[in-house]
């Protein structure tokens, strides 16, 4: 598989670059490549500082990352401040969230934080809490980003502030784990919380109260779920590192928990997949009986999104059987189709709410 940055062939494969973390790959397996356009493929995967901390890196490109390392230490202090003030305003505030996904991992699984590259930091709430998390967001001085909102065409917001320099602080608000409609559920914020591990710190700054985020076993399955539902036609490293990490710390009874909870979840075909994958990149230490149940479940509806040759209007078929009323799958259509006018006018960029439906519908047509 050849690697695209910005839809053009760089000609090194993802296997290639998965040994620069490995030290499998030799300084003259990348010799043909220019160091920009190594550096772009590093980029793209978000690994490029794991590998330089992790493996030697050819001596050009060191003086380039020594100032991206500290620009990225640098970022991430400034991010870290601006946290610690929210989530203490969270606290008191008197509500809950859990924090998942990319910051949750960078600060549980990975040696610093600045060696998982985010854009965002995923925090889950319960849906009664929303209008006290945009009072608290408004407080701290944070933006609420355009979006498509509705019941359920989207489970999440995102909330952005403008720190220092080029730093920005993106919050993503879920209140459902995935804007999926299959996956939508498969975790909620209470269900989690009763395994959750907890954070007390960002860096060396103490919070007034820990964060939670899931446990390895839900962490690993979260992640799973979200390369499914989200980035099924795209692998990057960085994701599949996340499971690598994951996968490496479970403990035989961690291992049957997964496979039992997978199961249950109806989502045990894509989470095989994802460790398979891993396990080819970075040759994860994997529990073979546990794959191997896994891999026995049939008639997962989920599996539908290891079938990467399909189009989206497939997924979005699939999301709309998995819908439980008629009435759901109306409401859904509606939203997915008819947003509102205000909304459509600003998204397509027109005066005219008909023209906007006019052109958003015949560029769905294209995608589909």
């Amino acid at each position: 598989m050849t690697i695209r940055v910005k839809n053009k062939p760089i000609g090194v494969s993802i296997e290639t670059l998965a040994g620069l973390l490995t030290g499998k790959t030799l300084f003259e397996d990348v010799a043909g490549l220019s160091d920009q356009d190594l550096l772009n493929a590093l980029d793209y995967h978000g690994i490029t500082l794991l590998a330089a901390d992790l493996n030697e890196i050819p001596l050009s490109l060191k003086p380039l990352l020594k100032q991206r390392r500290a620009m990225a230490i640098a970022n991430e202090l400034i991010k870290q401040a601006a946290m610690v003030q929210l989530f203490n305003a969270f606290t008191a505030a008197g509500i809950d969230s859990i924090m998942f996904k990319g910051s949750a991992l960078a600060y549980s699984v990975y040696k610093k934080p600045s060696l998982r590259p985010r854009s965002d930091t995923d925090i889950l709430i319960s849906s009664k809490d929303k209008a006290h998390f945009d009072r608290v967001f408004a407080e701290q001085g944070f933006n609420k980003l355009f979006a498509i909102e509705g019941e359920f065409v989207s489970h999440q917001s995102t909330y952005g502030k403008h720190l220092l320099g080029e730093t920005y602080l993106n919050i993503d608000v879920h209140w459902q784990i995935n804007n999926r409609q299959m996956f939508a559920q498969t975790f909620s914020a209470e269900g989690l919380r009763n395994t959750c591990k907890k954070i007390d710190q960002f860096g060396d700054v103490k919070l007034s109260r820990p964060i939670e985020i899931p446990s390895i076993v839900n962490s690993l399955l979260i992640a799973a779920i979200h390369r499914a539902g989200h980035h099924n036609k795209e692998d990057r490293l960085a994701w599949f590192y996340d499971i690598h990490l994951l996968a490496s710390s479970l403990s035989d009874s961690q291992w049957l928990e997964l496979t039992d909870s997978a199961t249950e979840k109806k989502i045990a075909g894509i989470t095989a997949d994802a460790l398979l994958t891993s396990q080819r990149y970075f040759t994860s230490d994997l529990n073979a009986r546990a794959i191997d149940a896994l891999q026995k479940v049939q008639g997962e509806p989920s599996r539908i999104f290891l079938q990467t040759e399909l189009s989206e209007r497939h997924y979005f078929w699939a999301d709309l059987k998995s819908l439980k009323s008629t009435s759901e799958k109306l409401r859904f259509l509606q939203e997915t189709l008819f947003p509102s006018p205000r909304y459509i006018r600003k998204q397509m960029g027109t005066r005219s709410a008909l023209l906007g439906y006019a052109k958003r519908f015949i560029r769905g047509i294209k995608r589909v």
